[in-house]
């Protein structure tokens, strides 16, 4: 499958928690935060990017930013 992720993926895996599944629910439980997570920062990041072609100030703003999410 070549398509990524989505926030609606992880809602409909939310949905099925209780269904057959081979892992403890609280680690899907763990896997879906941590997938979330991830998409919800990529889409941040998106977001982010985009003000790296506006002005210096913008720019400044969004560097910060991505190192603030980067964890730095």
């Amino acid at each position: 499958m070549d398509r990524r992720l989505s926030a609606s993926d992880i809602a409909t895996m939310r949905q099925s928690l209780g269904m057959a599944s081979q892992l403890p629910p609280d680690q899907v439980r763990w896997l879906l935060d941590e997938a979330e997570r991830l998409v919800a920062d990529k889409t941040r990041l998106e977001e982010i990017t985009r003000q790296l072609t506006g002005p210096f100030r913008d720019v400044r703003a969004a560097l910060n930013e991505l190192h603030r999410l980067a964890g730095g």
